[in-house]
């Protein structure tokens, strides 16, 4: 009895002893297929200019060890992942809406005739010259007193306030006519003090100021070019985010297109009191990495990705790694590709600057790889030789107890739409599988806690992490 126990139990280890030497038999690693996991559209993007539907194409290079005759193999299989890119679209007009969110904004095109036409009114303080003809004794300059009369020799006091020219050299005639016969008055306004227009900013000369504020006489008809004759602007004027001030309304004017580019569209009529604002460059943006000038820039309110580029004296083409690149805003990355911009002209990925904006251009050769998650020291590693997700793993500390070793998540490509990988590290660990993942640059290595279901909540939770965390890479170099 007790030899039969012995056997069975015997028995019983060896097939236990076989089951833990044998080879697992699914494999460690598994590509995502059909997930439909993609950021939602917008997310992480900003206004700017119309950032359009593009497509990305970009080579995958994954690497599996496999065996082949008994001995490891690695693999290299080349496949072509179009990556759709989705962003925010803003129309110009919100956008310069967004520069006053607490004014009225009327653009040009949508001024109503009464704001569009100037009509000249005697005002206060308006000097004006009269004549009388063949009787040079009446003609002479008047002044519109305080309380809006003039006195006129023969008739005494005449209200002018408020009158068109015509009216009143209407009243004035009829005044005349018990002591002249057929008089004939024609009057010009010499200085009207109520009726001009102030010119602010980076302006740096003019040839008439009321308490060291350039002015304009207007007069009927006088546009925004009439009053701009005179004017030099400093080399920082930002013409193109340019805007009046007319009463309780922001009207924005683009000066560069009206002067430099003869947009007649932006020459809008002139009303008394009207104050033409010409800003200084405010935003200041950053751009780091592989260009001629990095560093730190004022920069206009129209300025877009390429004008930065070029603020930066270019791109070293030689050592850029485009497909790397990023725009970062509000601690969040955009969607916008170098390479489709800069190699295709793909001028939907030209969006314009925004004040704080980096601009992140890194080296070809720079292989960096994060490890997020369950792990002890999650961060960015650099790497030269060929590194697996274990060994990665080991590098951000090594997993946590409450890691998921079972399902690590490698995120590879576009991190709106990438290529998702699970990896059982787990059964690499035990000896189960002998395959091994070769990572690539820009691998986002996650471990989780509780197995994934759900791709997209997956991604949208992983972003705002990867984001922080390169972000913090860039940030600690400045």
């Amino acid at each position: 009895m007790i030899k039969s126990w012995e056997k069975i139990v015997s028995i019983m280890l060896a097939f236990f002893f076989a089951q833990s030497c044998s080879t697992y038999s699914g494999s460690a690693i598994r590509k995502v297929e059909n997930q439909n996991a993609k950021i939602s559209e917008g997310r992480g993007v900003d206004s700017g200019k119309k950032l359009e539907l593009s497509m990305k194409e970009r080579t995958s290079e994954l690497k599996v060890g496999e065996k082949e005759n008994g001995k490891e193999k690695l693999v290299s299989p080349r496949e072509k992942t179009y990556v759709r890119m989705n962003a925010e679209t803003v129309s110009l007009k919100d956008y310069h809406r967004a520069r006053f969110p607490k004014s009225k904004v009327v653009f040009p095109d949508e001024l109503t005739p009464s704001e569009k036409k100037y009509e000249y009114r005697i005002g206060i303080d308006d000097l004006l010259h009269i004549v009388s003809w063949q009787h040079a004794d009446l003609t002479m300059d008047v002044t519109v007193r305080k309380d809006g009369q003039i006195s006129f020799p023969l008739i005494g006091n005449i209200r002018a306030e408020g009158l068109r020219i015509p009216e009143l050299e209407n009243e004035i005639e009829k005044g005349l006519e018990p002591f002249i016969k057929d008089p004939q008055i024609n009057i010009n306004p010499k200085e009207t003090p109520a009726q001009r227009i102030f010119i602010l900013g980076q302006v740096r000369k003019f040839y008439t100021t009321v308490g060291g504020k350039p002015y304009f006489h207007l007069r009927p008809g006088s546009t925004l070019l009439d009053a701009l004759s005179d004017v030099e602007f400093y080399a920082d004027a930002d013409l193109a985010a340019s805007f009046i001030n007319r009463n309780d309304l922001i009207i924005p004017v683009d000066l560069k297109g009206l002067l430099m580019e003869a947009d007649l569209s932006q020459n809008i009529s002139l009303l008394p009191d009207d104050r033409v604002v010409i800003p200084a460059a405010l935003k200041e943006i950053t751009l780091l990495g592989e260009l001629s000038g990095p560093g730190r820039y004022k920069v206009n309110n129209d300025t877009t990705l390429a004008n930065a580029l070029s603020i930066a004296r270019g791109i070293n083409r030689e050592t850029a790694d485009l497909y790397m690149a990023f725009v970062a805003r509000n601690k969040q990355i955009l969607p916008v590709n170098l390479k489709r911009l800069l190699d295709h002209g793909d001028m939907s990925q030209n969006i314009i600057m925004e004040d704080g904006d980096i601009v992140f251009i890194p080296n070809v050769q720079e292989r960096k790889y994060y490890v997020l998650g369950e792990v002890n020291k999650p961060g960015v590693y650099n790497y030269r030789d060929p590194v697996t997700v274990i060994e990665a793993i080991s590098q951000g500390g090594g997993f946590l107890t409450t890691a998921q070793r079972s399902q690590v998540i490698v995120v590879r490509g576009d991190i709106n739409n990438p290529q998702i990988y699970e990896v059982n590290t787990l059964a690499m660990m035990e000896g189960k599988s002998l395959e091994k993942f070769i990572l690539q640059k820009g691998d986002i290595i996650y471990t989780p806690r509780t197995l994934i279901a759900d791709w997209n909540v997956f991604l949208n939770q992983l972003l705002p992490s990867f984001q922080a965390i390169v972000l913090w890479d860039v940030l600690r170099h400045l």
